[in-house]
């Protein structure tokens, strides 16, 4: 049986994109541009958008919004997908290679994705990358600007970087004092880099899709559900069951929690809303972040919904045998899906 659904969150109707091109740098088989584009509440947003040679008007290509973690990094956002260019600073580039090469075997996926012919677009979530916080810059200068540093140096930095951890608290409650929810507008800002692509003459807007890692992947899932223009996503290593969280809640959780979803539903319900669209989900089997006895239950409830669909199979549940991580191994899944939906015509 088909459900009638409201939807608990309400996306905003997307500016027009106005994008504005800042700078371009040249890479093998596509090219990297930072692009600068109008969100919500007039502001401007800067992000990468990688663009493959050839792609055209004539030549339509397939695009990808990609989604950053959030990992307790702030200093990088869109660099956790993309290698930044050769102008950013050099702690940016420092801090990004080191959690490239922890986090996804070295690979920056978004130009691994530009260079098989997608359309690739990295949003910031506000308190990461270029949006971060003043203290957030200085830790990350000290950090990662003259090297590695010695083990002694590192720990002394240690309070900085948990006031910069705790910060994501004011960050909400800032926010909701304009009645605003900070993953709501999150949303609202991935749905304006959708509305980016969608602008530009060389994507063909039929074949538009997500992807997400950890944080990303949660983004990633409200995207695809409440964009009526992303065919299809995959999210790795984000499922769980509500009666696994902790009380109180940790700074982290704010940046994801949307009131509306989080009282009425449980995680497993976004299925309502993402069904019947095509969908992979793939967890660790050792994922300390999320037991796989939880992201089993899960992924049966999910089942359930899109079992009312006359299209069996479109929601895809795996494990892979590791931890919370993007290997290559992990990598070669996602773009066999991503492939096997937007390749098509």
């Amino acid at each position: 049986m088909l459900l009638a659904l409201s939807w608990p969150v309400s996306p905003e109707r997307p500016p027009k994109p106005r994008v504005r091109l800042l700078e371009t740098e040249r890479r093998e088989g596509y090219e990297c541009r930072l692009v600068e584009y109008s969100s919500f509440r007039k502001e401007r947003l800067r992000t990468y958008l990688l663009v493959p040679d050839g792609a055209s008007r004539k030549d339509r290509r397939p695009a990808l919004v990609l989604l950053h973690d959030h990992g307790a990094r702030f200093d990088i956002g869109k660099e956790k997908l993309a290698r930044p260019m050769a102008s950013a600073p050099e702690h940016v580039r420092r801090s990004s290679s080191q959690w490239v090469d922890t986090n996804f075997d070295g690979v920056y996926l978004a130009d691994s994705l530009a260079s098989l012919g997608y359309v690739v677009i990295v949003p910031e979530q506000l308190y990461w990358g270029g949006r971060s916080s003043r203290k957030c810059r200085e830790w990350s200068e000290r950090m990662y600007g003259a090297g590695e540093l010695p083990s002694l140096e590192v720990k002394a930095l240690r309070p900085l970087k948990n006031e910069v951890y705790e910060g994501q608290r004011a960050v909400y409650d800032s926010l909701a004092a304009k009645g605003i929810c900070w993953a709501e507008m999150t949303l609202n800002e991935d749905i304006a880099a959708v509305e980016v692509l969608r602008s530009l003459p060389f994507v063909d807007r039929r074949r538009i899709g997500a992807f997400g890692w950890s944080m990303g992947a949660h983004r990633c899932f409200l995207l695809t559900a409440f964009c009526k223009h992303v065919r299809t996503g995959v999210s790795l290593c984000w499922m769980t069951l509500k009666e696994q969280e902790k009380e109180p809640y940790t700074a982290s959780e704010y940046s994801m929690l949307i009131p509306a979803l989080r009282d009425r539903y449980d995680f497993p319900d976004i299925a309502m809303w993402l069904a019947p669209k095509p969908y992979l989900f793939l967890a660790g089997t050792r994922d300390k972040l999320f037991p796989k006895e939880a992201v089993e239950e899960c992924y049966s409830r999910m089942q359930g919904y899109y079992s009312g669909y006359p299209s069996p199979g479109a929601l895809n549940t795996l494990f892979f045998d590791g931890e919370h991580h993007c290997g290559k191994a992990e990598q070669s899944i996602i773009v066999a899906h991503l492939d096997s939906v937007l390749r098509k015509r």
